[in-house]
């Protein structure tokens, strides 16, 4: 009787234990999908730093736009969530490398995405 007893408390308390551990889903919130994990993002800042004009070009694609000022050049690459502009300048042998990353919006007067969930969606269809 007294393993009977046992038995029955030790299932009893597993699956109590099992109910306190699950998480119910936010009204409204989007279910997450069992056993699927997100895609890793297509890109990462830290993989243009220092990069030149070629190697954003051989990651990104020709850019929409390339303006050439003093020793200077800005760039224009057209993602799928962004519009990435790049700023290069020259380093200490004159070879333009990347200076600065930003974001802007794909449509004038929406709101500009984080540079990181800009870079992460990577390129255009």
């Amino acid at each position: 009787m007294k393993t009977s007893a046992f038995a029955l408390a030790l299932l009893t308390g597993v699956l109590l234990t099992g109910c306190a551990t699950t998480a119910a889903t936010p009204a409204g919130a989007p279910a997450a999908s069992a056993g699927k994990t997100p895609a890793p993002p297509q890109f990462r800042a830290a993989d243009f730093v220092n990069a030149t004009a070629a190697d954003l070009d051989k990651a990104l694609g020709s850019p929409a736009l390339t303006r050439v000022e003093g020793a200077g050049e800005f760039r224009r690459y057209m993602l799928s969530a962004c519009a990435l502009m790049v700023i290069l300048y020259p380093d200490e042998k004159g070879d333009r490398r990347v200076a600065r990353l930003d974001a802007g919006a794909l449509v004038s007067g929406e709101e500009a995405p984080d540079l990181d969930e800009c870079l992460a969606a990577g390129k255009a269809g």
